[in-house]
């Protein structure tokens, strides 16, 4: 075959092979969604502190999942990062951890891992997770929370290391208020604004501290306003979120001026409590606010001063310069007039 042949068979085999995979049915890909019925429960504690429930949990996917359920305890540090926690032996002596007042009822025929129960669920498939909550005698009065977490997860295949592999999960928080003394305490410090910003960004931060013993949803807006109070720029930086009893949250961000930015402006924080559809509670009358002062200077000004500057150093030079090399040309001509003898120091 001439060479020519032989390149419109290869370009005719390469055509028929693209056009078959285009053709082919594309393969489908197996999908596992894990489903609750219920993100949150709260509860009011009984003076029996005997309460009770249930999660539906169901595979959403179409292939079978294995689940993992267990209860843990949210740790949240002075940022407002939270992590959470699963009860340890110490907790399990001293039952000052909410996880560890909650008993979970697994179905006959659940299964376990390294002392973890699970379920295995078939697609479409619905099953119940009961649970009961005994809160101990002494337990101080206000919002305490655990989590129910139900994890999905797949087996290691033999000679693995690990003994699983986690592939998602998703929680139940209870919140359980038990009675007694309750009261709200939200506090915004620090609150931080530079005294002067080149520009028209002015960088802010501040503190939410809870230091109440009941949980409170709220949310925060930042303004700023010029010195006649019209406002250039705002934000929320907190947006109904939920803020836990004892706990501490930080926030931070960026207002921008618009136009020419260019004297006193001021930084306005409103913290609000808001319900769950984010709508102030009570009307906002215990809104808190905070203001803080400072100071724009465009950044044009501030080079044309530095130009203005080195202009007005440079001159200065100049003019010293100019004066010497003048009081030496003096001297010199008196020199060779012969009013200064030439040892004359100069």
């Amino acid at each position: 075959m001439s060479r020519l042949s032989r390149w419109s068979v290869r370009a005719l085999a390469l055509s028929l092979a693209l056009v078959a995979a285009l053709a082919a049915p594309v393969s489908a890909h197996a999908v596992r969604t894990l489903g609750l019925s219920s993100g949150t429960f709260t509860f009011e504690v009984p003076a029996s502190g005997q309460l009770s429930g249930a999660v539906v949990v169901s595979n959403e996917g179409d292939e079978p999942m294995k689940v993992m359920v267990y209860s843990s305890d949210q740790k949240i540090d002075d940022k407002g990062n939270i992590t959470y926690v699963a009860p340890t032996r110490a907790d399990l002596s001293s039952l000052n951890s909410p996880s560890t007042w909650v008993q979970i009822s697994m179905p006959a025929n659940s299964k376990s891992i390294g002392n973890i129960p699970y379920l295995e669920l078939k697609p479409g498939e619905k099953v119940p997770v009961k649970f009961s909550l005994s809160v101990p005698p002494g337990i101080t009065p206000g919002d305490h929370n655990l989590l129910i977490f139900f994890e999905s997860f797949e087996m290691a295949n033999a000679g693995d290391v690990v003994q699983s592999v986690i592939s998602g999960r998703l929680g139940t928080r209870i919140t359980l208020r038990v009675p007694g003394d309750l009261f709200k305490r939200l506090e915004v410090r620090p609150f931080t604004v530079p005294a002067f910003v080149i520009g028209g960004a002015v960088p802010y931060s501040f503190t939410l501290s809870n230091s109440g013993n009941v949980d409170q949803r709220v949310g925060a807006r930042m303004m700023l306003l010029d010195r006649n109070g019209n406002e250039k720029d705002s934000e929320n930086p907190i947006n109904g979120r939920l803020s836990f009893a004892g706990s501490s949250v930080v926030e931070s961000g960026t207002l921008l001026a618009q136009g020419l930015a260019l004297g006193p402006y001021t930084v306005r924080l409103d913290l609000t409590e808001v319900d769950e559809d984010g709508k102030a509670v009570s009307g906002g009358k215990d809104t808190i606010t905070e203001e803080r002062s400072v100071w724009l200077i465009p950044l044009w000004l501030v080079i044309a001063a530095a130009a203005i500057i080195i202009l007005t150093a440079g001159r200065i030079v100049w003019m010293a310069a100019a004066k010497s090399t003048r009081r030496k040309n003096d001297q010199q001509n008196l020199r060779e007039k012969g009013i200064l003898p030439p040892d004359a120091q100069e």
